[in-house]
């Protein structure tokens, strides 16, 4: 395994080489946990957590019931995934706010805090709010494993950005972080061409 290898669940997580072993980004949802630990090789050194979504955080606490590896994530993430706040509802009907909120809570034990220029096993922490405002992702080499940065060759729905201005700009800021390959949490992974060609249709 050289490079980050994509995991298919509702989000992409991936595995990422490590000293002896490896790591995972993220965790998927809670009802894809036991699916997750049977395509494990066996326990990663750690998991680390690009945003509190549910799609992409709510495996984690199986992951550390089951091997007690810390789970790193930005602290302004840490109150949904301890169940301190509710995560934002969902876009749908009446249901949105309790399917939202269907992960099992974390202990705050469990949690280990990233920031900016942090490094995790050979891989440098990079700040990229907007889809959510503690979202982190990792670079390393040009390559850029970004979460929900991106989506498709384009951004999140505007409904689901914490902040969609900021969003905008991490465009412009994972370009100049001087990506060539970019792993996204849905879809395919993206070029430095085709993120170029974003930052002109968004202006920034």
């Amino acid at each position: 395994m050289s490079g980050p290898e994509a995991l298919g669940f509702a989000a992409n997580l991936y595995r990422l080489p490590a000293p002896g072993g490896y790591f995972l980004v993220d965790a998927g949802l809670p009802w894809e946990a036991r699916r997750l630990l049977r395509r494990l090789p066996g326990p990663p050194k750690l998991l680390f957590l690009t945003h509190h979504h549910l799609d992409h955080s709510g495996g984690a606490r199986a992951l550390w019931e089951c091997f007690g590896i810390p789970v790193l994530a930005h602290p302004s993430e840490w109150p949904y995934l301890t169940g301190q706040r509710p995560r934002p509802p969902l876009p749908v009907p009446l249901l949105g706010g309790w399917l939202a909120n269907l992960a099992p809570p974390l202990p705050k034990a469990a949690l280990q805090p990233v920031e900016e220029g942090d490094e995790v096993l050979g891989w440098r922490v990079v700040a990229l709010p907007g889809h959510t405002l503690g979202q982190v992702g990792l670079l390393r080499e040009g390559v850029l494993v970004a979460g929900d940065a991106l989506r498709g060759r384009g951004l999140p729905p505007r409904f689901i950005n914490e902040d969609h201005a900021l969003a905008q700009k991490t465009v412009r800021k994972i370009l100049d972080l001087g990506v060539e390959r970019i792993h996204i949490g849905h879809g395919r992974p993206l070029s430095r061409d085709e993120v170029e060609a974003l930052a002109r249709r968004l202006g920034v």
